[in-house]
């Protein structure tokens, strides 16, 4: 266990994923204007690009290892990675509903949904396509959704960008758990793609 420990280097992980949440928590509602396709700018809150920050290195992280290596190993080192991944989601989830809590800005919610939305979405890809491959698609991700995620106009975010929504939003905090319990669901069942 502890040269999986080392390998994934949990500990800076954990602080990467803590400092983000803090950071967004700070400087969350810190507004970003981007280009949209519907005509117009939009803004894109820096809670929302940030966040991608715990899952890129996440990928960084689990695929530094060879999977020939891993995949002979008596235990199942992807879902330890899995857990790993969860493990971070929940800190952010906690750390957000804190902040909430403790009377920080609206964003605070966002930080921890949008964490756990790209976390969903890295324990997608990384079976997929290896960590390689889904570390800079993942990266891609805030840029596509700040571009082509608002409805024309810019009157509001559609469905599927769900880390443009209002931090209160119910139906986005449900659809960004539910991409990490599908993406937990997939990638401990289907161990990572290729040798690196």
């Amino acid at each position: 266990m502890n040269w999986w420990a080392a390998s994934r280097n949990v500990l800076t992980l954990v602080v990467v994923t803590a400092a983000t949440a803090g950071a967004g928590l700070a400087f969350g509602q810190s507004r970003i204007p981007v280009p949209s396709m519907v005509g117009g700018a939009g803004h894109f809150l820096l809670g929302a690009l940030i966040t991608v920050t715990p899952a890129v290195i996440w990928l960084a992280f689990t695929g530094r290892a060879r999977n020939a290596t891993e995949t002979v190993a008596v235990r199942a080192v992807h879902r330890f990675d899995t857990l790993l991944a969860a493990a971070c989601a929940a800190l952010a989830l906690a750390m957000a509903v804190l902040g909430h809590f403790m009377g920080a800005d609206a964003v605070a919610l966002a930080i921890g949904r949008n964490t756990a939305f790209y976390l969903g979405l890295a324990l997608i890809l990384n079976p997929l396509t290896g960590a390689r491959i889904a570390a800079p698609v993942l990266t891609a991700v805030p840029l596509v959704l700040a571009v082509g995620g608002w409805k024309t106009g810019g009157r509001g975010a559609r469905p599927w960008a769900v880390v443009l929504h209002p931090s209160t939003s119910l139906p986005a905090l449900l659809a960004g758990l539910t991409v990490l319990l599908a993406g937990a669901a997939f990638s401990s069942l289907k161990q990572p793609r290729g040798a690196f």
